[in-house]
Formats: C-alpha cells, structure tokens, sequence
C-alpha cells in the first residue's frame, strides 16, 4: 500500500515542541567547547609570553583556562538551545493562537516546481 500523502502542511507544524528534533551532528555540539577551550589555552600561552616566561610554563595555568573555556563553551550552547526553544514557543503559540494569519501551505511536487527547460541552440 502506498503511504498517504498530506496534500496541506501546516505552519505551526514546524514550531510544534512534540515533533522529533533531528541529532545536530558531532561536531556541532562540539564547536563552542572546542573553541573556548582553545582559546583558554592560548589565553595560558599569551599570559606567559607576556610575562617573559616560557610558552608552556605553569602546565596547571594551561589546564585552568582550558577547562574553564570548555565549561563557558557547555554552558553557551545550553543558553543558546534554551534560548531557541523559548523562542519556538512563542512562535507556536502566537501560530495557533492566530490560525487565519497563517493559512496551511500546499505541498508541490518538485515537477510543479520547476519551470520546462528548453535548451536554446
């Protein structure tokens, strides 16, 4: 048996909170912790160099700052998500509160889409 096929998406539809989120990938969830973390370490290494000190003295300093931009980097990507989803849920919420701003949009087929091509010679 063939799947049925909805014919009309809803808009609210894209903002609803009981939708599956898809996995953001490895490396996204990584990014700010990478980051701040690295940036810990070389804020460790100018600290030294400034100091006219050896580059990678005071390994405990370098593990400091590179643990504390990691904890910055966790904590970032955890207030941006939270930031995201309170922002979805406005955006559900004035949806559904205001169904006639926001009328269900017509799903097209990619043939319906694209207009013939007729190669000029």
């Amino acid at each position: 048996m063939e799947a049925e096929q909805k014919t009309h998406i809803n808009p609210a539809d894209y903002f609803n909170p009981d939708t599956p989120v898809h996995d953001r990938g490895f490396l996204r969830k990584l990014w700010f912790p990478f980051i701040l973390g690295a940036s810990g370490f070389g804020m460790a290494c100018f600290l030294n160099i400034y100091n006219r000190k050896p580059k990678f003295s005071g390994i405990q300093q370098h593990v400091m700052f590179s643990s504390l931009g990691i904890l910055l980097g966790i904590s970032a990507t955890r207030w941006l998500a939270q930031r995201a989803a309170e922002r979805d849920h406005i955006y559900y919420h004035y949806m559904l509160a205001h169904p006639d701003d926001f009328p269900p949009i017509e799903r097209k087929k990619y043939a319906e889409v694209i207009e013939k091509w007729v190669p000029i010679r």
